[in-house]
């Protein structure tokens, strides 16, 4: 090797993908773009299949713009398209992709009360977003306050935007022409005189009259208060943002406390069908007892096959769950080749992963 190809390759070692000088103290960025793609499984949900009709251009896409990384970032920014089915449609509405450089991805909030839930639900935001990706590609989700202008030029059309104003945006008051009487200045005017500084006392007397103006514009255009506190709430609205979410919260958690103790009936009788379920929880559906009974298979499951555990407690019990029979109607050797064949069916896909 000459001294110009000796010179060439420690350039290559010493520079990262796009020429740039790489830092040994930060994640490199292009391995986790490579392995998202040699893993064989396209980002998106689990299960998810590509498009018969595009696949016919593969062989020639793949030939021709291999080279460019199209299809590592575009692998990557799809979860831009699907971010309100990863999330949900509550938080897809309220939430916005910033930026995604793995291994951080970087999500902003259209108000204080999304941020603070996106900041409570970060490890499980965290989990959604790989899991979506179908590998750890994500190591941490930086959160802020979405950013946006709320003053537009009349009848002029943004890139990006349609003629419509987005539920986000709201127009700029013109606070002179909103009328104020005598009674509420003096009203305000007893509340400022605390305060002893003259230029403090001036400045909260101009922020409190906007903030009277801008309440009684609103009430004329029928804002009302929420039925649970004082927040203005659009017209077609009963709760504000805060208070949907506390009372979605308290409804997640009423109907986990519900589904907590059907597998605790099942824990106790794991052999009980639906009927024999409802006849002790009658408030029991079809859609709870199934979810409740799938997190208890997959419980006793994880222990028998992936943590291979030979207890008989574990054994029994999952293997009550899955037929519904007790365990002195469950004969020795159906229990041992049951275990057999649902850990060599563990193996067998464990091997066919790594394989691809």
């Amino acid at each position: 090797m000459n001294s110009k190809d000796e010179n060439t390759a420690s350039i290559k070692d010493k520079t990262g993908a796009h020429g740039t000088t790489a830092d040994s103290t930060k994640e490199p960025v292009v391995d986790y773009i490579t392995n998202l793609t040699d893993s064989h499984r396209s980002a998106g949900p689990v299960g998810y299949k590509r498009d018969a009709y595009i696949k016919q251009y593969d062989a020639h896409l793949d030939s021709k713009y291999s080279q460019f990384k199209v299809f590592q970032s575009f692998a990557i920014m799809r979860l831009y398209h699907d971010w309100p089915k990863v999330v949900g449609p509550l938080l897809g509405k309220q939430t916005r992709i910033m930026a995604i450089a793995p291994p951080i991805i970087k999500v902003g909030a259209l108000n204080s009360p999304c941020l603070q839930q996106l900041q409570m639900m970060k490890r499980q935001l965290l989990q959604k977003v790989n899991a979506y990706y179908g590998k750890e590609l994500i190591k941490d989700v930086q959160l802020s306050m979405y950013r946006q202008s709320y003053i537009k030029d009349e009848g002029q059309v943004y890139y990006g935007t349609t003629g419509k104003t987005e539920q986000y945006e709201r127009p700029l008051l013109n606070f002179e022409a909103i009328p104020i009487n005598e009674a509420e200045l003096a009203q305000i005017d007893k509340v400022v005189a605390m305060i002893p500084d003259p230029k403090m006392r001036e400045l909260f007397r101009e922020t409190q009259i906007k903030q009277y103006k801008k309440t009684k514009y609103l009430k004329d255009h029928g804002y009302h208060a929420c039925a649970h506190c004082d927040t203005l709430v659009g017209p077609e609205d009963t709760l504000c943002m805060n208070c949907i979410l506390k009372a979605k919260e308290k409804a997640n958690h009423a109907y986990r406390q519900h589904i907590e103790s059907i597998k605790s009936l099942l824990f106790e009788q794991p052999h009980l069908v639906y009927e024999a379920v409802c006849k002790q929880i009658p408030l029991c559906s079809m859609v709870d007892y199934q979810l409740a009974h799938r997190e208890c298979v997959y419980f006793f499951r994880n222990r028998v096959i992936r943590e291979a555990s030979d207890d008989n407690y574990d054994i029994y019990m999952l293997l009550m769950l899955i037929t519904h029979k007790q365990a002195q109607q469950l004969d020795k050797d159906f229990v041992q080749n049951a275990v057999k064949k649902m850990r060599s069916q563990y193996e067998q896909k464990i091997a066919k992963y790594n394989r691809h």
